[in-house]
């Protein structure tokens, strides 16, 4: 009973966290746990040191469990951090909510099965927004895109950072190559744009493509390839895999092809250049912000201009290189522990 009374009696900043993807919340919870002490509220057990509650994956249950976790506890924490708006409104102290936005829930952008999700979360976000509540963003065009389609003007702009797992070495142009693209199979992230420039390719270059992830489009985008007999073979759909699985899928790969031109970060992106991959981005949204000017970039939405660029990479083995370079000192300026230090700014702010 004494530590018990210590432990919420004593002046160290006690921090609740809902979490958001893994790749994201063991990267902040592990820095976090070095200034605050920190709590993870989740379903699912994380790889992190710090304190975590688990809670049953039923979502009626879980749901009454956190609303009576936050009211039984919110005394004992100085900060709520919460990964959605949703989350965030179930907490009634709004003066010790932090809410980070992992992008801009505009509900005309995304697939009818996730629509209503979406204005819930818009509506939420108006709510605390409205309210005062700080809210942070993960690149700076997911803030424009915040202030442009719902009104929302974020406190600060915290870049995600890179996993040690996920860092290799400078790679030389192989054979083969073998391209990678990793993210759900939703209209947003165009992964059509992929398979449209790779039919073109088919006949040029030695290729395999591996599409990592799943979703609605699945369908659509086997119907396209059981159409063009060029492709087969080619294209494999490894779907959603285990987060510990993907390091080793960055290393047997040769380039990383993303498409997604309104993403808000691209977590793929960065990861891919820590394994010292080139990538390749739209000219447009967050990926391109983060993999930097000097990146490989074609234009958004077309597939032909994707092509020409995989091709020009993979024919020319000091282009290859000088971008495995370039990935690897651009991912250096990414860190969880910048990441840390800054939510720390905005926590110590409001208590």
């Amino acid at each position: 009973m004494k530590m018990w009374l210590k432990h919420w009696t004593d002046s160290t900043l006690r921090v609740l966290m809902l979490p958001h993807v893994e790749h994201y919340t063991i990267g902040l919870s592990r820095e976090l746990t070095k200034y605050v002490d920190l709590t993870l509220l989740s379903s699912k057990r994380f790889d992190t040191p710090s304190k975590q509650v688990i809670l049953p994956s039923i979502p009626r249950v879980t749901g009454l469990l956190k609303r009576l976790y936050y009211k039984t506890y919110s005394y004992y924490y100085h900060i709520f951090h919460a990964n959605t708006a949703i989350g965030g409104s179930t907490i009634g102290a709004l003066d010790k909510l932090v809410i980070t936005e992992h992008g801009w829930p505009d509900p005309g952008l995304v697939h009818d099965l996730y629509r209503d999700y979406y204005v819930k979360e818009y509506n939420a976000l108006l709510y605390l927004h409205g309210h005062g509540v700080p809210i942070v963003t993960i690149s700076n065009y997911s803030a424009e895109m915040l202030r442009k389609r719902c009104g929302v003007k974020v406190r600060a702009v915290i870049y995600h950072g890179l996993l040690e797992e996920f860092m290799d070495g400078v790679r030389e142009l192989p054979e083969k190559l073998i391209i990678l693209w990793v993210s759900r199979l939703i209209k947003i992230k165009e992964p059509l744009i992929l398979l449209k420039a790779l039919a073109k390719l088919s006949k040029e270059i030695d290729f395999k493509a591996y599409i990592v992830g799943d979703g609605p489009l699945r369908d659509a985008m086997t119907r396209f390839l059981n159409e063009r007999k060029e492709l087969t073979g080619k294209v494999s759909f490894l779907g959603k895999l285990p987060f510990k699985m993907m390091p080793r899928l960055y290393k047997i790969a040769s380039i990383l092809v993303h498409t997604a031109s309104f993403e808000a970060f691209g977590l793929a992106v960065l990861e891919a250049m820590g394994a010292g991959l080139p990538v390749i981005v739209p000219r447009s949204g967050g990926a391109y912000e983060i993999a930097g000017a000097d990146a490989i970039s074609f234009s958004p939405h077309d597939p032909e201009d994707l092509a020409n660029k995989i091709a020009s990479l993979c024919s020319d083995r000091r282009l290859y290189e000088k971008q495995s370079k370039r990935s690897l000192e651009r991912a250096k300026e990414f860190s969880w522990e910048k990441a840390a230090k800054s939510y720390l700014k905005i926590y110590e702010s409001i208590v």
